[in-house]
């Protein structure tokens, strides 16, 4: 159960890290790795995170499934999940829209 709470925790903190600092960390990127455009590296960052909210959905269903997550605690996952996900996907893609206009 331990680590079943610390993988979802570490994909959400990840993705939401990712999406919030996209701008900041594409920038970087374009300094330091490779001279391309920040906002192909923005592109690739924003799908990154809205793929890892999808793929924390999904462990937290397969964890609720094999009966690893308490059934009790499995609403506020989802809540806190969808909350966070939702506000911070709308955010990247807003961003990401005002890089491509």
């Amino acid at each position: 159960m331990v680590k079943s709470n610390i993988l979802i925790c570490s994909c959400l903190i990840l993705a939401t890290i990712v999406g919030i600092f996209g701008q900041g960390i594409a920038y970087f990127m374009n300094e330091n790795i490779a001279s391309i455009a920040p906002v192909y590296y923005l592109t690739i960052l924003t799908a990154t995170s809205v793929f890892l909210y999808v793929v924390t959905i999904v462990l937290t269903y397969i964890a609720s499934k094999k009966n690893i997550l308490d059934k009790n605690k499995l609403g506020i996952y989802f809540l806190v999940i969808g909350c966070i996900g939702i506000l911070t996907s709308h955010w990247s893609l807003f961003v990401l829209a005002m890089w491509w206009s």
